[in-house]
């Protein structure tokens, strides 16, 4: 449920060594122990120290802000607004915050340097790249470089298959285009009229298979991409919609009545099924912890419901505040985003009130856009969200956890690798430490152990 849309209203790992048992060692090659030559030893702890220490895996960890139980927001500490591109560390959550756009940019109008919504993913699906409104920018997601800047797109939605791809809708067309190549076809063009994805608030299922399109607030169409054929149409009449969507798997159709029909749950064929909220309110679609789909919104006692059965719960613990929520961590599920009361934090979607806390908002609240609308990272590491830092101008800004994957630098490698011990059951390895300590988290193994 959004206000303010102004002219935009639809008229909207890190490699770890295999270990097996001595047992399962003999087993695997039909034969009894047998010693190693110490070439042979060497060789394979060269190889896997290096396997340990830089692989392509370990490279890119994923780190998050520590889990504790939610005692309550944080005193705001004073900080003056970060410089475009130039980090700081939160000084109570010691998370690093990065503002990623800039007037410099040159963006056609205040609203393209920012992100658009709790519900919009502005990372794509390897995360590589990140949309900002309208995709009218489209950066680096670690350096946050510019790396396309191009025409507005309506209702931009990444896939969640192919990082290069983003599906829109211009007019009665649903279209998909390619960022790198600028390749843009269309897909399928609706006589019915002009089509929206959802008024602004809808997905694309995960999978790229399914999509809901609105022409008006009453005609719903349930659009199989995957096949480029319309599966279901139904004129919702007096349930008109305030927002619609398709759900993560595909296999439920969501609405929010503009009417005082609360929120409701339909099949793909949009058969109703069921009533899960009496009052709509910001809310957003994902899994919790258990792989139940769900809807999770804010301003509600019990703030969670799945849509399978209607089956309600608590957000958390007493938990009963407004603002916004995002489940856009489709790779990591069973967490929501909070924000929009001075502090961004992802909750557990387990009822246990364990949280992990980003970043202060920073921001007055005072105009729509100045709102936070905090939006989570596919992997759960990262967020986004939008604030004026007090007053003046909206721009997005980024919170993670230092040393996370955006850490592009890879240490210094680590020297004077050799053994100091041999023994029966492996290897004692040992090496000095790479001099890039502040960064080295994740990329040292400080023991590796090959069985023989």
């Amino acid at each position: 449920m959004r206000t303010g849309r102004g002219e935009e209203l639809f008229r909207f790992r890190g490699s770890t060594m295999h270990e097996t048992t001595q047992r399962e060692a003999n087993a695997a090659r039909g034969s009894h122990p047998r010693e190693f030559s110490s070439l042979s030893l060497w060789t394979m702890l060269t190889v896997a120290c290096l396997t340990a220490c830089f692989g392509s895996e370990s490279f890119a960890q994923v780190v998050y802000p520590p889990s504790t139980i939610y005692d309550g927001p944080k005193k705001v500490p004073s900080l003056p607004r970060p410089g475009y591109l130039q980090p700081i560390i939160d000084p109570v959550f010691g998370t690093k915050i990065t503002r990623i756009s800039d007037e410099s940019m040159g963006p056609s109008k205040p609203s393209r340097l920012q992100h658009h919504y709790s519900k919009d993913q502005p990372w794509n699906s390897d995360m590589t790249l990140i949309k900002l409104h309208a995709a009218e920018f489209i950066l680096d997601a670690k350096t946050y470089q510019v790396i396309n800047k191009q025409s507005s797109k309506n209702e931009p939605k990444w896939s969640t298959v192919d990082p290069d791809i983003i599906f829109y809708v211009s007019g009665n067309q649903f279209r998909k285009w390619n960022v790198r190549t600028n390749a843009d076809t269309l897909l399928h063009a609706f006589p019915e009229g002009n089509i929206s994805i959802g008024n602004y608030e809808g997905n694309i299922s995960i999978g790229d298979k399914y999509v809901v399109l609105n022409v008006g607030p009453t005609l719903a169409i349930v659009y199989d991409i995957a096949n480029g054929v319309v599966i279901s149409k139904k004129d919702i009449g007096a349930a008109a919609s305030d927002w619609m969507s398709i759900s993560p798997s595909g296999n439920y159709v969501v609405l929010h009545s503009n009417t005082g029909g609360g929120v409701v749950v339909h099949d793909r064929n949009l058969n109703f099924l069921r009533k899960i909220f009496g009052h709509g309110s910001h809310a957003d679609l994902g899994y919790d912890g258990s792989s139940n789909e769900i809807q999770a919104q804010v301003c509600t006692g019990k703030g969670r419901a799945r849509l399978d059965n209607g089956l309600m719960s608590e957000l958390m613990p007493g938990f009963n505040e407004c603002g916004h929520l995002s489940l856009r961590s489709y790779k990591r599920p069973g967490w929501a985003l909070k924000s929009g009361d001075g502090e961004l934090y992802a909750i557990k979607l387990d009822g246990s009130g364990i949280v992990q806390r980003f970043a202060h908002e920073h921001s007055s609240g005072a105009t729509y856009d100045s709102q936070p609308k905090g939006v989570i990272s596919p992997d759960g590491s990262k967020v986004m969200w939008n604030s004026d830092w007090g007053s003046g101008s909206v721009y997005a800004y980024v919170a993670e956890m230092p040393g996370n994957s955006g850490d592009t630098v890879p240490p210094a490698a680590p020297t004077d690798l050799r053994v100091t011990g041999i023994l029966r059951t492996g290897l004692n390895p040992s090496l000095d430490a790479s001099t890039d300590i502040a960064n080295a988290t994740g990329h040292l193994a400080s023991v590796v152990t090959l069985n023989h």
